[in-house]
């Protein structure tokens, strides 16, 4: 393993800003533009410190659900919404024997999955006054809810810890 971290890095740089740039700043506009770099600094610590699982549990969870609204869309007669699922399902993910990828990757990855059950809950929505009423269809609506639910709370993961209790920021 390389030394310095990353993460290391990032706390030197921090510590550098805080002991010896701060300091020497006599105006408010400066130290102001200093904090935000101070807490946008932390913010990419946090993130490369948890993001990759955040992300890595994302898309396993979406490769789990997305299957789920093939099987519905298939069984409909909505083959063209279950292809644009599938389609986007067999793209290469983390699940590659072998296969590390960057933090960029891995959000590319999320990001498809993300936008394709995006557009299959339009697709749902759509459907809603037709299908609205059966079990799968509810079933379908609720795990999406579930899912968002537990996307917002694990970006709060990130953000909460990188920035509450810092201090103002511009």
């Amino acid at each position: 393993m390389m030394r310095p971290t990353a993460t290391e890095l990032l706390q030197t740089i921090d510590a550098t800003l805080d002991q010896k740039v701060e300091p020497s700043l006599s105006d408010v506009g400066g130290r102001s533009a200093l904090a935000t770099v101070r807490h946008l600094l932390n913010f990419v610590r946090v993130r490369i410190e948890r993001e990759g699982q955040l992300l890595t549990n994302d898309v396993a969870e979406l490769r789990n659900l997305l299957p789920e609204m093939v099987d519905y869309f298939a069984t409909r007669g909505e083959g063209g919404a279950a292809e644009a699922v599938r389609q986007a399902l067999a793209k290469p993910g983390p699940q590659e024997p072998g296969r590390y990828l960057s933090l960029d990757e891995l959000a590319e990855v999320a990001g498809g999955l993300r936008e394709a059950l995006h557009r299959a809950l339009s697709r749902l929505q759509d459907m809603r006054d037709l299908r609205g009423g059966e079990p799968q269809y509810i079933a379908l609506r609720s795990a999406i809810r579930a899912y968002v639910a537990r996307q917002i709370e694990n970006e709060g993961e990130i953000v909460g810890p990188a920035f509450f209790g810092r201090g103002p920021r511009r």
